[in-house]
Protein backbone atom coordinates (compact mmCIF):
# COMPACT_ATOMS: atom_id res chain seq x y z
CA UNK A 1 0.00 0.00 0.00
CA UNK A 2 3.07 2.48 0.96
CA UNK A 3 4.26 1.26 -2.78
CA UNK A 4 1.14 2.92 -3.76
CA UNK A 5 0.26 5.67 -2.05
CA UNK A 6 3.81 6.97 -2.61
CA UNK A 7 3.20 6.47 -6.38
CA UNK A 8 -0.30 8.38 -6.67
CA UNK A 9 0.89 12.04 -6.03
CA UNK A 10 3.67 11.61 -8.31
CA UNK A 11 1.03 11.40 -11.54
CA UNK A 12 -0.92 14.25 -12.95
CA UNK A 13 -3.96 13.11 -11.47
CA UNK A 14 -3.56 13.06 -7.37
CA UNK A 15 -2.72 16.07 -5.38
CA UNK A 16 0.29 15.77 -2.92
CA UNK A 17 -1.33 15.33 0.08
CA UNK A 18 -1.39 11.46 -0.94
CA UNK A 19 1.83 10.93 0.68
CA UNK A 20 0.76 11.95 3.74
CA UNK A 21 -2.17 9.42 3.61
CA UNK A 22 1.34 6.68 2.85
CA UNK A 23 2.50 8.33 6.55
CA UNK A 24 -0.51 7.39 8.14
CA UNK A 25 -0.46 4.18 7.04
CA UNK A 26 3.40 3.82 7.99
CA UNK A 27 2.24 4.51 11.28
CA UNK A 28 -0.46 2.47 11.63
CA UNK A 29 1.24 -0.86 10.02
CA UNK A 30 4.54 -0.13 11.73
CA UNK A 31 2.91 0.91 14.78
CA UNK A 32 4.85 -1.65 16.90
CA UNK A 33 8.63 -0.93 15.64
CA UNK A 34 7.74 2.70 16.12
CA UNK A 35 6.43 2.27 19.72
CA UNK A 36 9.17 0.57 20.38
CA UNK A 37 11.94 2.93 19.14
CA UNK A 38 10.01 5.23 21.49
CA UNK A 39 9.54 3.46 24.66
CA UNK A 40 13.57 2.47 24.39
CA UNK A 41 14.93 5.77 24.27
CA UNK A 42 12.44 7.13 27.04
CA UNK A 43 12.63 4.45 28.98
CA UNK A 44 16.15 2.98 28.97
CA UNK A 45 18.47 5.71 29.83
CA UNK A 46 21.09 3.69 27.88
CA UNK A 47 19.59 3.52 24.98
CA UNK A 48 21.01 5.12 21.93
CA UNK A 49 20.46 8.51 20.73
CA UNK A 50 19.19 8.57 17.22
CA UNK A 51 20.93 11.07 15.71
CA UNK A 52 19.24 10.96 12.43
CA UNK A 53 15.91 12.23 14.35
CA UNK A 54 17.63 14.43 16.21
CA UNK A 55 19.07 16.51 12.92
CA UNK A 56 15.89 16.62 11.27
CA UNK A 57 14.15 17.56 15.16
CA UNK A 58 17.21 20.94 14.39
CA UNK A 59 16.22 20.81 11.19
CA UNK A 60 12.37 21.89 11.94
CA UNK A 61 13.12 24.25 15.13
CA UNK A 62 15.68 26.45 14.18
CA UNK A 63 13.56 26.66 10.61
CA UNK A 64 10.68 27.68 12.64
CA UNK A 65 12.43 30.07 14.48
CA UNK A 66 14.36 31.37 11.32
CA UNK A 67 10.32 31.73 9.93
CA UNK A 68 9.07 33.21 13.02
CA UNK A 69 11.72 36.06 13.45
CA UNK A 70 11.12 37.01 10.22
CA UNK A 71 7.01 36.66 9.60
CA UNK A 72 6.43 39.80 7.94
CA UNK A 73 8.51 38.62 4.67
CA UNK A 74 5.37 35.95 3.94
CA UNK A 75 3.65 36.85 1.35
CA UNK A 76 1.54 34.54 -0.15
CA UNK A 77 -0.90 31.64 1.68
CA UNK A 78 1.96 28.88 1.05
CA UNK A 79 4.56 30.74 2.44
CA UNK A 80 2.74 29.67 6.17
CA UNK A 81 2.92 26.64 5.94
CA UNK A 82 5.86 25.17 7.02
CA UNK A 83 7.31 22.67 4.73
CA UNK A 84 10.23 21.62 6.59
CA UNK A 85 7.94 19.93 9.08
CA UNK A 86 7.33 17.40 6.29
CA UNK A 87 10.67 15.73 7.12
CA UNK A 88 8.86 13.54 9.73
CA UNK A 89 6.46 11.67 7.66
CA UNK A 90 9.13 11.81 5.00
CA UNK A 91 11.80 10.21 7.42
CA UNK A 92 8.88 7.64 8.91
CA UNK A 93 8.43 6.28 5.39
CA UNK A 94 11.79 5.93 4.66
CA UNK A 95 12.84 4.09 7.83
CA UNK A 96 9.52 1.87 7.16
CA UNK A 97 9.83 1.17 3.69
CA UNK A 98 9.77 -2.35 2.89
CA UNK A 99 10.91 -4.93 0.34
CA UNK A 100 7.62 -5.27 -0.85
CA UNK A 101 7.00 -1.64 -1.08
CA UNK A 102 9.86 -1.25 -3.53
CA UNK A 103 8.02 -3.83 -5.68
CA UNK A 104 4.70 -2.14 -6.01
CA UNK A 105 6.67 1.26 -6.50
CA UNK A 106 8.71 -0.18 -9.09
CA UNK A 107 5.89 -1.83 -10.77
CA UNK A 108 3.87 1.18 -11.31
CA UNK A 109 6.60 3.23 -12.40
CA UNK A 110 7.38 0.46 -15.02
CA UNK A 111 3.73 0.45 -15.83
CA UNK A 112 4.19 4.17 -16.51
CA UNK A 113 7.35 3.26 -18.63
CA UNK A 114 5.32 0.95 -20.92
CA UNK A 115 3.08 4.35 -21.43
CA UNK A 116 5.91 6.45 -22.47
CA UNK A 117 6.91 3.29 -24.75
CA UNK A 118 3.46 4.30 -26.16
CA UNK A 119 3.20 7.89 -26.48
CA UNK A 120 7.04 7.76 -27.75
CA UNK A 121 6.00 4.99 -30.87
CA UNK A 122 2.90 7.26 -32.04
CA UNK A 123 4.42 10.47 -31.99
CA UNK A 124 2.62 12.41 -29.52
CA UNK A 125 3.76 13.72 -25.38
CA UNK A 126 1.29 12.27 -23.86
CA UNK A 127 -2.28 10.57 -24.40
CA UNK A 128 -4.67 13.09 -22.38
CA UNK A 129 -4.59 16.16 -24.58
CA UNK A 130 -5.98 17.95 -21.79
CA UNK A 131 -2.52 18.18 -19.97
CA UNK A 132 -0.50 21.10 -20.38
CA UNK A 133 2.52 19.91 -21.59
CA UNK A 134 0.61 17.88 -24.53
CA UNK A 135 2.03 18.03 -28.12
CA UNK A 136 2.24 15.87 -31.24
CA UNK A 137 6.32 15.31 -32.41
CA UNK A 138 7.55 16.97 -35.63
CA UNK A 139 9.53 15.26 -37.63
CA UNK A 140 13.07 15.44 -37.46
CA UNK A 141 12.94 16.56 -34.13
CA UNK A 142 15.68 16.80 -32.00
CA UNK A 143 15.30 14.01 -28.85
CA UNK A 144 14.51 16.54 -26.29
CA UNK A 145 11.51 18.05 -27.62
CA UNK A 146 10.35 14.68 -27.91
CA UNK A 147 10.29 13.78 -24.60
CA UNK A 148 6.69 11.77 -23.82
CA UNK A 149 5.31 12.39 -19.75
CA UNK A 150 3.60 9.26 -19.09
CA UNK A 151 1.36 9.89 -16.55
CA UNK A 152 3.01 12.96 -15.30
CA UNK A 153 2.80 16.39 -15.58
CA UNK A 154 6.57 16.39 -17.43
CA UNK A 155 9.29 14.32 -19.00
CA UNK A 156 11.45 15.53 -15.94
CA UNK A 157 9.36 13.85 -13.52
CA UNK A 158 8.85 10.50 -15.15
CA UNK A 159 12.76 10.59 -16.22
CA UNK A 160 13.72 11.16 -12.05
CA UNK A 161 11.06 8.11 -11.43
CA UNK A 162 12.83 5.79 -13.78
CA UNK A 163 15.97 6.60 -12.28
CA UNK A 164 14.78 5.72 -8.92
CA UNK A 165 13.17 2.74 -10.23
CA UNK A 166 16.81 0.96 -10.99
CA UNK A 167 18.01 2.31 -8.12
CA UNK A 168 15.48 0.57 -6.02
CA UNK A 169 15.94 -2.37 -8.16
CA UNK A 170 19.66 -3.12 -7.05
CA UNK A 171 19.48 -1.32 -3.50
CA UNK A 172 16.96 -4.29 -2.58
CA UNK A 173 18.42 -6.80 -4.56
CA UNK A 174 15.88 -7.87 -6.90
CA UNK A 175 17.41 -10.28 -9.04
CA UNK A 176 14.37 -12.58 -10.83
CA UNK A 177 13.72 -12.30 -14.47
CA UNK A 178 10.95 -10.01 -14.69
CA UNK A 179 12.90 -7.33 -12.63
CA UNK A 180 15.36 -8.21 -15.21
CA UNK A 181 12.91 -7.10 -18.31
CA UNK A 182 11.89 -4.05 -15.85
CA UNK A 183 15.17 -2.99 -16.28
CA UNK A 184 14.88 -3.03 -19.87
CA UNK A 185 12.09 -1.25 -19.82
CA UNK A 186 13.22 1.38 -17.83
CA UNK A 187 16.28 1.75 -19.99
CA UNK A 188 14.03 2.46 -22.62
CA UNK A 189 11.92 5.04 -21.20
CA UNK A 190 14.87 6.59 -19.86
CA UNK A 191 15.88 6.88 -23.32
CA UNK A 192 13.07 8.13 -24.65
CA UNK A 193 12.14 10.80 -22.13
CA UNK A 194 15.84 12.20 -22.72
CA UNK A 195 16.47 14.04 -19.79
CA UNK A 196 20.32 14.34 -19.54
CA UNK A 197 20.52 15.07 -16.42
CA UNK A 198 19.21 11.25 -15.45
CA UNK A 199 21.07 10.03 -18.01
CA UNK A 200 24.12 11.35 -16.72
CA UNK A 201 23.66 10.51 -12.97
CA UNK A 202 22.34 6.49 -14.11
CA UNK A 203 25.10 6.44 -16.35
CA UNK A 204 27.84 7.23 -13.20
CA UNK A 205 25.82 4.45 -11.21
CA UNK A 206 26.06 2.23 -13.78
CA UNK A 207 29.35 2.48 -14.16
CA UNK A 208 30.15 2.49 -10.11
CA UNK A 209 28.32 -0.43 -9.60
CA UNK A 210 29.67 -2.47 -12.51
CA UNK A 211 33.41 -1.39 -12.15
CA UNK A 212 32.78 -1.90 -8.23
CA UNK A 213 31.31 -5.86 -8.90
CA UNK A 214 34.38 -6.43 -11.35
CA UNK A 215 36.82 -5.61 -8.93
CA UNK A 216 35.52 -7.06 -5.90
CA UNK A 217 34.70 -10.15 -8.17
CA UNK A 218 30.79 -10.43 -7.41
CA UNK A 219 30.40 -12.16 -10.99
CA UNK A 220 29.83 -15.74 -10.03
CA UNK A 221 32.69 -18.01 -12.05
CA UNK A 222 29.91 -19.37 -13.96
CA UNK A 223 28.22 -16.56 -15.11
CA UNK A 224 31.29 -14.01 -15.39
CA UNK A 225 31.85 -15.12 -19.19
CA UNK A 226 28.13 -13.22 -19.83
CA UNK A 227 29.75 -10.19 -18.22
CA UNK A 228 32.55 -10.03 -20.33
CA UNK A 229 30.50 -10.81 -23.73
CA UNK A 230 27.85 -7.99 -22.78
CA UNK A 231 30.75 -5.76 -21.85
CA UNK A 232 32.31 -6.39 -25.55
CA UNK A 233 29.08 -6.23 -27.06
CA UNK A 234 28.52 -2.61 -25.10
CA UNK A 235 32.09 -1.26 -26.19
CA UNK A 236 31.54 -2.21 -29.69
CA UNK A 237 28.41 -0.65 -30.05
CA UNK A 238 29.90 2.25 -28.08
CA UNK A 239 32.35 2.53 -30.63
CA UNK A 240 29.93 2.38 -33.72
CA UNK A 241 27.73 4.83 -32.30
CA UNK A 242 30.68 6.83 -31.41
CA UNK A 243 32.01 6.79 -35.45
CA UNK A 244 28.98 6.64 -37.37
CA UNK A 245 26.74 8.52 -35.31
CA UNK A 246 29.15 10.68 -33.05
CA UNK A 247 28.03 14.46 -34.57
CA UNK A 248 24.36 13.53 -34.14
CA UNK A 249 24.80 12.36 -30.84
CA UNK A 250 26.86 15.59 -30.03
CA UNK A 251 23.93 17.84 -31.54
CA UNK A 252 20.90 15.67 -29.64
CA UNK A 253 22.73 16.14 -26.15
CA UNK A 254 23.78 19.90 -26.81
CA UNK A 255 20.47 20.98 -28.78
CA UNK A 256 22.51 21.79 -31.96
CA UNK A 257 24.86 24.43 -30.10
CA UNK A 258 28.00 22.27 -30.32
CA UNK A 259 28.45 23.05 -27.02
CA UNK A 260 27.65 22.25 -23.48
CA UNK A 261 24.05 23.81 -23.07
CA UNK A 262 22.47 23.88 -19.74
CA UNK A 263 18.55 26.16 -20.96
CA UNK A 264 19.49 28.93 -18.94
CA UNK A 265 20.39 27.33 -16.06
CA UNK A 266 23.75 29.92 -15.78
CA UNK A 267 21.45 32.76 -15.50
CA UNK A 268 19.11 31.19 -12.41
CA UNK A 269 21.97 29.63 -10.76
CA UNK A 270 23.97 33.52 -10.86
CA UNK A 271 20.47 35.15 -9.34
CA UNK A 272 20.17 32.69 -6.88
CA UNK A 273 23.83 32.93 -5.71
CA UNK A 274 23.30 36.85 -6.19
CA UNK A 275 20.34 36.57 -3.19
CA UNK A 276 22.49 33.84 -1.57
CA UNK A 277 25.79 36.37 -1.52
CA UNK A 278 23.24 38.79 -0.11
CA UNK A 279 21.15 36.86 2.64
CA UNK A 280 24.03 34.03 3.81
CA UNK A 281 22.82 33.69 7.15
CA UNK A 282 18.94 33.26 6.93
CA UNK A 283 18.29 32.84 3.56
CA UNK A 284 15.19 33.52 2.42
CA UNK A 285 13.76 32.57 6.29
CA UNK A 286 12.46 29.10 5.59
CA UNK A 287 10.52 30.17 2.68
CA UNK A 288 11.46 28.09 -0.85
CA UNK A 289 13.11 30.72 -2.64
CA UNK A 290 11.28 31.21 -6.49
CA UNK A 291 12.82 33.75 -8.57
CA UNK A 292 10.70 34.92 -11.47
CA UNK A 293 8.87 31.86 -11.40
CA UNK A 294 11.84 29.18 -11.05
CA UNK A 295 13.52 27.62 -8.49
CA UNK A 296 16.99 27.36 -8.45
CA UNK A 297 17.39 23.96 -11.06
CA UNK A 298 20.35 22.86 -8.20
CA UNK A 299 19.13 21.53 -4.76
CA UNK A 300 22.23 22.76 -2.91
CA UNK A 301 21.46 26.48 -4.17
CA UNK A 302 18.10 26.12 -3.29
CA UNK A 303 18.75 24.37 -0.13
CA UNK A 304 20.92 27.47 1.34
CA UNK A 305 19.00 30.35 -0.47
CA UNK A 306 15.92 29.58 1.12
CA UNK A 307 17.03 28.49 4.46
CA UNK A 308 20.89 30.43 5.16
CA UNK A 309 23.99 28.72 5.38
CA UNK A 310 23.51 27.31 9.05
CA UNK A 311 20.69 25.36 8.83
CA UNK A 312 21.71 23.78 5.63
CA UNK A 313 24.57 22.65 6.75
CA UNK A 314 22.29 20.55 9.10
CA UNK A 315 20.73 19.01 6.05
CA UNK A 316 24.28 18.54 4.53
CA UNK A 317 24.99 16.84 8.02
CA UNK A 318 22.38 14.32 7.30
CA UNK A 319 23.53 13.08 4.35
CA UNK A 320 27.32 12.67 5.47
CA UNK A 321 26.79 10.82 8.36
CA UNK A 322 24.65 8.24 6.78
CA UNK A 323 26.64 8.26 3.52
CA UNK A 324 28.82 4.38 4.21
CA UNK A 325 30.83 1.95 2.09
CA UNK A 326 27.45 0.44 1.98
CA UNK A 327 25.62 2.80 0.38
CA UNK A 328 27.73 5.09 -1.31
CA UNK A 329 27.59 3.95 -4.89
CA UNK A 330 23.41 4.80 -4.46
CA UNK A 331 23.77 8.16 -3.15
CA UNK A 332 26.72 9.67 -5.01
CA UNK A 333 24.71 9.36 -8.55
CA UNK A 334 21.54 11.31 -6.19
CA UNK A 335 24.31 13.88 -5.27
CA UNK A 336 25.23 14.10 -8.58
CA UNK A 337 21.78 14.94 -10.27
CA UNK A 338 21.29 17.36 -7.54
CA UNK A 339 23.80 19.70 -9.25
CA UNK A 340 21.51 20.44 -12.16
CA UNK A 341 18.10 19.25 -10.78
CA UNK A 342 15.77 20.58 -7.37
CA UNK A 343 15.23 16.68 -6.73
CA UNK A 344 15.27 16.61 -3.23
CA UNK A 345 14.82 18.68 -0.03
CA UNK A 346 11.36 19.40 -1.06
CA UNK A 347 10.32 18.53 2.54
CA UNK A 348 8.36 15.31 1.02
CA UNK A 349 8.63 14.08 -2.47
CA UNK A 350 8.92 10.45 -3.73
CA UNK A 351 12.96 11.65 -4.60
CA UNK A 352 12.91 12.65 -0.83
CA UNK A 353 11.89 9.14 0.09
CA UNK A 354 13.46 7.35 -1.39
CA UNK A 355 16.76 9.04 -1.25
CA UNK A 356 16.23 8.87 2.32
CA UNK A 357 15.58 4.88 2.16
CA UNK A 358 18.81 4.63 0.57
CA UNK A 359 20.51 6.54 3.40
CA UNK A 360 18.67 5.10 6.72
CA UNK A 361 18.71 1.45 5.33
CA UNK A 362 21.21 -0.94 4.96
CA UNK A 363 21.10 -2.10 1.08
CA UNK A 364 20.13 -5.86 0.69
CA UNK A 365 23.20 -6.93 -0.88
CA UNK A 366 25.18 -5.98 2.30
CA UNK A 367 22.26 -7.32 4.67
CA UNK A 368 22.59 -10.94 3.12
CA UNK A 369 26.47 -10.64 3.34
CA UNK A 370 25.64 -10.21 7.19
CA UNK A 371 23.66 -13.06 7.77
CA UNK A 372 25.55 -15.01 6.24
CA UNK A 373 28.30 -14.38 8.70
CA UNK A 374 25.69 -15.65 11.16
CA UNK A 375 26.06 -18.96 12.61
Amino acid sequence: MIGLLTYLPTTAYFPQYFFLLAFLYALVRDREKLLKDFYGFRNDSKHSINWNFLIIALIIFFSSLNRIIHWDSARELTDFFPYFVLLVPTYVLAITFKRSDAKVLIGLIVLEALVVIAEWTTGVSTFDRSLEGFSAFAADELAYFQRPLGLSESSSHIASKLFLAWLLLDFFKLKEKIWLVAKVIIFLGVFMTFNRSVILALGIYLVISQGMSFLTLRYKLENAWIAFVSFGIGLIGFVGVVLFKGQELINQFTRNKGTIELTGREYIWADFIKFIQENLIYGNHSIKLWLDGYHAHNAYIELIATNGIFIAALYFLLIYRNMKSSNWMFVLPILIFGLTQYAFFWGISLFDIVFWVILFQVPAIFSEKKEQLVP
